[in-house]
């Protein structure tokens, strides 16, 4: 099975590693630039609070992509979803 993120013409994910490789950076450097965000404008908190719980929901919906890649590449797999 071929696991996409962004559209059907992305590339197709090879399975978790590269999908943490990904989390890690956003890790760090999104908190950088939230804590400057709130520095500048710490009236926009509630505006931070949602990005921030939106940038993990897609981290989030990537690694459960990942993991799927990664476990429909084995033959076994497939096998067992066409016994279902």
């Amino acid at each position: 099975m071929k696991v996409r993120i962004e559209s059907n013409t992305a590339t197709a994910l090879s399975g978790i590693d590269p999908v943490l490789t990904d989390i890690q950076q956003r890790l760090q450097s999104h908190p950088q630039q939230w804590l400057q965000s709130l520095k500048d404008n710490p009236a926009s908190f509630a505006d931070l609070e949602k990005s921030v719980h939106h940038a993990f929901q897609q981290m989030a919906d990537q690694l459960v992509a990942g993991l799927l890649a990664q476990a429909t590449q084995a033959d076994d797999f497939a096998q067992a979803a066409k016994k279902k």
